[in-house]
């Protein structure tokens, strides 16, 4: 009896064992592989400690604050997913920003995101970049990288259930022209008009297909 329960405590403890889900986890993706809704800023430019934009579907508020080589003072332009520094008034060139040396990334009502898409734009020589991404529970994940001088597109997803509460770049060795190409998904978002379009379309042809199917039952059987 005692080999017979024994037997069936080691069972069960091997059967939560497999059925316990993997670790969750923050981590680096390829920026490709995110489809998330573009984060515009249509109320023209805006300049200040932080600036504000929406998702494409205009639900979701997104903030932005930052630091540039000079102040705290950054900027986003009207209709471009794009955040800079302020305007640089110490050279001849009208359109020269301060280079940016942080951004912190969270959304305006606390809700979270599974993901995250951005371009490190313009990077000065040697400049690395350093990410720190939250996660819902309060976990903290970091990760590197080496900045080109063109464009840097980076990525990060939450997984096995885990999701974002901010993401945070700083810069060190230098400075990016700008953040730009931003996407991301909240949790809990209304799908995109294209999303629910698709999605009702495929609701009514499975109508059809279950009215036709039920036709075929109810008719009567052909006597030869």
């Amino acid at each position: 009896m005692r080999k017979t329960i024994t037997l069936a405590l080691a069972a069960a403890v091997s059967i939560v064992s497999f059925a316990a889900p993997a670790a969750a986890d923050i981590v680096i993706v390829d920026a490709s592989s995110i489809q998330g809704a573009n984060v515009l800023f249509n109320d023209g430019t805006q300049t200040g400690p932080m600036v504000s934009g929406l998702t494409m579907n205009g639900l979701i508020a997104v903030n932005f604050t930052g630091t540039t080589t000079r102040s705290d003072i950054i900027s986003a332009n009207g209709g471009q997913a794009r955040v800079e520094g302020e305007g640089n008034t110490l050279t001849p060139q009208p359109n020269d920003t301060l280079g940016l040396t942080s951004l912190f990334i969270n959304l305006a009502d606390g809700t979270t995101f599974n993901n995250l898409e951005f371009n490190l734009f313009g990077s000065t020589d040697g400049a690395t970049a350093n990410f720190s991404l939250t996660d819902d529970g309060g976990q903290v994940f970091t990760f590197d990288s080496l900045l080109g001088n063109g464009s840097n597109f980076f990525g990060f997803q939450g997984i096995n259930g885990q999701s974002i509460s901010s993401a945070s770049i700083t810069i060190a060795g230098g400075s990016i022209q700008d953040v730009r190409q931003i996407r991301l998904d909240a949790v809990g978002a209304v799908p995109e008009p294209g999303t629910w379009a698709m999605m009702l379309i495929g609701f009514g042809a499975a109508g059809v297909a279950i009215r036709r199917r039920k036709r075929l039952a109810v008719q009567p059987m052909q006597i030869a």
